[in-house]
């Protein structure tokens, strides 16, 4: 198995998940702009779970055929594999969270935050609690303005660093149990009664 190639893979998925969550998110501000903060967390869980539902099958698959190729190889154990898969967009996303951080605190002058929500669109949803953007009016037309990072609020900022250990939970959980054969159904429904 070629572990660098994966790992590119890994890389290439978030891709996937961005595209995925650009559908979902297409419709996301019109129906904040109706029926506001709600619209946050229904799109931000779908959103969100587009990208657990496409690195968890990925991982999961992965690790059923890293499983059968160590079987055949006694002495191989790749049973952390999926930590490192899920580091590939935690990186990625992490370099994000840090511009994002120095255009906060003014290191950078360049507003990154609107860049920021493009990049991140499985994000956006969540991003929306602590920082919508703001309604202005200009010459009687309501635009829709984002934020500046600098008044992106601590909270926002917090929760927009955690986010992205979302991919590693993901792809180790989901690694774990394709590589340990672990029948998640038969746990759910019996416990360890069986």
């Amino acid at each position: 198995m070629n572990k660098p190639l994966q790992l590119l893979k890994s890389g290439l998925f978030l891709f996937v998940c961005w595209l995925a969550s650009f559908v979902i998110v297409f419709f996301f501000p019109m129906t904040y702009q109706k029926m506001g903060p709600a619209m946050c967390l229904v799109f931000g869980i779908c959103s969100i779970g587009a990208c657990i539902c496409i690195y968890g099958d990925f991982s999961l698959k992965l690790a059923t055929r890293m499983r059968s190729i160590d079987e055949r190889n006694q002495n191989v154990v790749n049973s952390n594999f999926g930590i490192w898969l899920g580091l590939v967009p935690t990186a990625i996303n992490y370099i994000y969270v840090v511009i994002l951080y120095l255009s906060k605190f003014g290191v950078i002058s360049y507003d990154f935050y609107p860049i920021y929500k493009t990049l991140t669109f499985y994000f956006m949803p969540i991003t929306y609690l602590f920082a919508p953007n703001k309604a202005v009016n200009v010459n009687g037309v309501v635009e829709s303005v984002a934020v500046a990072a600098k008044d992106v609020p601590a909270v926002g900022m917090v929760i927009i660093t955690i986010l992205p250990l979302i991919f590693v939970a993901t792809t180790y959980i989901s690694f774990k149990i394709g590589y340990d054969k672990i029948d998640v159904k038969e746990r759910f429904l019996y416990g360890n009664r069986r």
